[in-house]
């Protein structure tokens, strides 16, 4: 039950600072980085899209949402949740989740030199996620 509780509190949080990204990007308002670095050449940099066809925010916000129904739907104890191929599935994608976060994360470091502090809530969040998963 603690894992459902945590999985919502996880997704509910990566969904809303994803949301806030793609808000502030598609208004063109500047994005503050209170770490003082700067965030909009993270979020308007090359990498910000998936195969340059699809924002990051929009892969995000998709997953958050996943998690939150399947969150949701552990409170009401369904007997798929606990079938094998589900379980699997949740690893696979969390896990990818993970990994894509770490890429972006590696991005930031070593390749732009910049930081975005709500790309890397979220990337923790995801990791987050996994770990949850997983343990």
């Amino acid at each position: 039950m603690m894992e459902h509780i945590y999985l919502l509190i996880l997704s509910l949080t990566g969904f809303l600072v994803s949301a806030y990204i793609y808000y502030k990007k598609n208004r063109k308002e500047k994005l503050v980085c209170i770490i003082g670095k700067d965030c909009n050449k993270v979020i308007h940099s090359k990498y910000s899209k998936f195969f340059g066809l699809i924002d990051n925010e929009i892969i995000g916000m998709l997953y958050y949402s996943l998690v939150l129904i399947f969150s949701l739907l552990g409170f009401f104890s369904l007997q798929f949740l606990l079938l094998p191929s589900f379980v699997l599935g949740k690893l696979v994608i969390s896990g990818t989740a993970a990994l894509a976060s770490l890429a972006l994360l590696y991005i930031q470091v070593f390749i732009l030199k910049e930081y975005c502090e709500y790309c890397i809530v979220s990337s923790g969040i995801s990791i987050l996620i996994f770990l949850v998963i997983i343990f």
